[in-house]
């Protein structure tokens, strides 16, 4: 069976078959890029079960929040 020659595809056409495939990936974005670099990683056998904040994550998080706390006291006193 010979390949048939196909009829060019409109600009709408390619651009709706692209963001089908974009939306049918649910593993990438960037949200799920941030989530696996400050979370823990996911277990497969526990859908839907919530990650905790890697430590690295968390003592960076706390450092930032006590230095804003002392820059902040200092500038109001």
């Amino acid at each position: 069976m010979p390949d048939e020659p196909r009829a060019p595809l409109s600009v709408k056409e390619v651009h709706a078959a692209s963001a089908l495939l974009l939306r049918e990936r649910h593993h990438m974005g960037f949200r799920n890029f941030l989530g696996d670099l400050f979370l823990e990683p996911r277990d497969p056998f526990r859908r839907g079960a919530r990650r905790r904040l890697k430590r690295w994550a968390g003592v960076l998080t706390s450092v930032f929040l006590l230095s804003l706390l002392v820059f902040y006291y200092s500038h109001m006193r």
